[in-house]
Order: structure tokens, then C-alpha cells, then sequence
């Protein structure tokens, strides 16, 4: 299997979550440290738990810092984000008897994530645990690849190679970070994650081997049902989000910066 990141990718859609996601997590875990540090704007503040109204302040905070970090951060090891780019990844996705099939996605670029919109933070803090609640906004996704598919789409069996795209409308989501404080690192147990999108179109250049008529086919049987392959994919998003995701920000960020650090009393 072809890998990008210590993340199994089971599909473009899940990973354009994954990554707003993520990177959302980044900078909710590293803006405090990253304001302390100088790095960001000095009209970034970071934000104190005796504040009046500390979760308006975490929200705004990690607003007002989106798009600096969108840009990267080299101090943080953090990348640019839009695009955000994979080299490759291969996954197995199913949705009923509509689709069963295995891809593998190749030069891999997200865009979208610099228009995110943090709703709303809701954190509860203790000496002992910590959980980070937020409510975030995508207007538009896209994602574009070169892929190689075989599988079935209806009844139709599906195999090619070629250029893919889709685009997502209206994501929301709420996810969750949740885990205990030790020696002043916060240990991420579990990251869940629970989106909605208003709609989902599909492009793929050839999964027929060069049939047009019967490309157009399953195209339209994909876009025309795509709340279903949605739906299939959120039990993976879930899985993936819950273990996966913990751990690696766990890794990447939490594992480095002290947790009183992160959210200043």
C-alpha cells in the first residue's frame, strides 16, 4: 500500500475532512505557544482561562491565527495548507450495491481550507483532563488527483486511470479533542469528528478504459447518489479520526508543548 503520512487514506472526500480538521487542530493545540513565541501578528492575543469570556477569546484567537498558519509556519513544523498537498495514497471504499472499488490517488492537492470558519470553542479544563469542542465552517473544497480505479460502480464494472476531481459545498462539523493532562502534556484519547456537507460532484476522466458513453454513465450514477457514497464514508471518517488522528497530533504538537502553554490561566 502506498502511503503520505502516518495516516491510512481510505478516500480523497475523507481526507479533504482530515486535513481542515487537522490542521484546525494544529492551531486550536499551538496558537497560544505560537503567540508567546513572537511568531504570529502582535493584535493575535492569546487567550487566558480568568477571561471574561474565554471561549469567544479561543474562538476569535484561532480565527484571527487561520490564516497565518494556512501559510505555514516553518518554527512550528507546520506546512502550507491551501493546498494542502499528498503525494500518494491508496483505499478501498463501499457503499451498498451502488459502489465497491479500490483506488490508488497520486499528486494529491486540496484547496479550500483557507476560507475555514471557526463557529464556535467550547473547552472544559481541568488540571486533571481537558476536552476542546469546535464548530467549524468550509465553504468549498476541492480536490484534484491523478488516480488508477477498478471496481464497479451499479452494475457496471469500472476500470481506467486518469484525472479526478471532486468538490464539496456547506461542509460543517463538530469535532472533539478529549484526553488527560500528564507531566503537562495534554494526551489526546480521542478526536471525533461528525461532518455534513449540502452537496458533493464527482469527476473522474475514464473508468472504462477509453468507453466515454459508459464513463458519463457512471458519473451520473455517482453525482446523482452521492448523499449515499457520503454516508458511507463516515463510519471511516469516525474510525480514522478517533485513533488515528489522537495520535498523530498527540505527536505532531501536544507531545511538545506544555499544556500550560496551550491554555494559559
Amino acid at each position: 500500500a502506498v502511503e503520505s503520512s502516518p495516516i491510512a487514506v481510505y478516500d480523497p472526500t475523507m481526507r479533504a475532512f482530515v486535513s481542515a480538521f487537522l490542521a484546525l487542530a494544529l492551531v486550536a493545540c499551538a496558537y497560544a505557544a505560537a503567540v508567546d513565541q513572537k511568531i504570529l501578528p502582535e493584535n493575535v492575543r492569546a487567550c487566558r482561562q480568568s477571561d471574561n469570556d474565554y471561549s469567544s477569546c479561543l474562538k476569535s484567537a484561532i480565527q484571527d491565527s487561520w490564516a497565518t498558519f494556512v501559510q505555514g509556519i516553518p518554527q512550528l513544523k507546520s506546512p502550507s495548507l491551501d493546498p494542502f498537498e499528498i503525494d500518494a495514497v491508496e483505499h478501498s471504499l463501499e457503499a451498498g450495491d451502488l459502489f465497491k472499488g479500490h483506488l490508488v490517488l497520486r499528486d494529491i492537492k486540496i484547496y479550500g481550507l483557507t476560507r475555514t470558519k471557526i463557529v464556535d470553542a467550547r473547552p472544559q479544563i481541568s488540571d486533571e483532563r481537558i476536552k476542546l469542542d469546535l464548530d467549524v465552517e468550509i465553504p468549498k473544497v476541492l480536490i484534484e488527483c491523478e488516480y488508477r480505479a477498478a471496481g464497479s460502480v451499479g452494475s457496471f464494472d469500472v476500470s481506467g486511470k486518469g484525472h479526478f476531481n471532486i468538490s464539496m459545498v456547506g461542509l460543517t462539523a463538530t469535532w472533539g479533542l478529549d484526553g488527560a493532562v500528564k507531566d503537562d502534556r495534554w494526551v489526546v484519547e480521542h478526536f471525533r469528528i461528525n461532518p455534513q456537507i449540502k452537496n458533493m460532484k464527482v469527476y473522474f476522466s475514464d473508468v472504462r478504459n477509453g468507453d466515454n458513453q459508459l464513463n458519463e454513465i457512471a458519473m451520473t450514477i455517482t453525482n446523482q447518489y452521492w448523499p449515499i457514497f457520503f454516508e458511507a464514508m463516515k463510519p471511516i471518517i469516525r474510525e480514522l479520526s478517533d485513533s488515528r488522528l489522537a495520535n498523530f497530533v498527540n505527536q505532531v504538537a501536544f507531545s511538545k508543548i506544555p499544556a500550560s502553554k496551550i491554555f494559559l490561566k
